[in-house]
């Protein structure tokens, strides 16, 4: 539509992409904390449903890696995403480009 071509103008001349990000940078992290904030209130969710059943049998098999993972992919892909992205180094993203 006519704000996408808008949009794509500004973002195609140099100081107008700056001036957007300027613009959008505060707007997107408060966006994406909010987001956040609700992926972690269903983790801890799941996580206190663990809590909850805890035995030793279930002590003997319990890991945590698996633990968090499950609850963190499952109910939070958008943090899962920024701490994937965060934790890549370049070396590793051209690696990763060569596998796919």
């Amino acid at each position: 539509g006519k704000l996408e071509k808008m949009l794509d103008c500004l973002f195609a001349d140099s100081r107008g992409r700056t001036r957007m990000m300027e613009w959008f940078r505060p707007r997107i992290i408060s966006s994406v904390s909010a987001v956040i904030s609700q992926e972690m209130d269903a983790v801890k969710e799941v996580l206190r449903g663990t809590l909850d059943s805890i035995t030793p049998e279930f002590l003997l098999t319990w890991d945590l890696n698996s633990t968090i993972q499950n609850a963190v992919v499952s109910k939070a892909p958008v943090l899962n995403s920024i701490l994937h992205r965060a934790a890549q180094t370049d070396r590793a993203k051209d690696k990763n480009k060569l596998k796919d």
